[in-house]
């Protein structure tokens, strides 16, 4: 699987903004139910935020770390940051501390993010994606073939992937 970036708010400024600005409460509501829901059903606990923020810095974090052949590390530990311990990863202080527990470049990563060495590189991703269709996340792509868009239960993917005439893996029990 390719992890491909895609910056959802562009227009959040960098100081991020409450979300009630951004969502309207009754799509607010449906989303977080949904969200919590499938989260439930993996047996996680997700921090959901008040602010949206402007993941520019992160996902440039997460370029810089995919050239360093770190970028598996990176991606867990800015989830582990954002979801888990509900910190903005947006925040360059934040994102020096993940670098770190990704065994990253921490200099090089931040003069990277500063100097928005990616921004072509995201710019571009997110003009492809737009023009596949993709305007949300997590995206999908099954087969270059089918779109699954957003958090989706795992029946949905299994569906998915029987269509694309991909055979179900045996379970690690059997």
């Amino acid at each position: 699987m390719e992890w491909v970036p895609f910056e959802l708010h562009p227009e959040i400024p960098p100081q991020g903004r409450p979300r009630d600005e951004v969502l309207p409460p009754a799509y607010r509501a449906q989303a977080e139910e949904g969200v919590n829901r499938l989260a439930a059903q993996a047996g996680l606990q997700l921090r959901l935020h008040d602010r949206l923020i402007n993941a520019r810095p992160a996902l440039q974090a997460a370029e810089f770390a995919r050239e360093q052949g770190r970028f598996e590390a990176m991606h867990k530990e800015l989830f582990h940051a954002y979801w888990d311990e509900g910190r903005n990863v947006s925040d360059l202080a934040v994102l020096r501390e993940v670098a770190s527990r990704a065994e990253v470049d921490v200099a090089g990563m931040e003069a990277a993010v500063k100097a928005d060495r990616f921004g072509d590189y995201l710019d571009a991703r997110r003009s492809e994606a737009e023009d596949l269709g993709i305007n949300g996340i997590p995206a999908h792509v099954v087969a270059d073939r089918y779109l699954v868009m957003g958090a989706q239960p795992y029946d949905l993917f299994e569906r998915v992937m029987a269509k694309a005439g991909v055979s179900r893996r045996p379970s690690l029990g059997s």
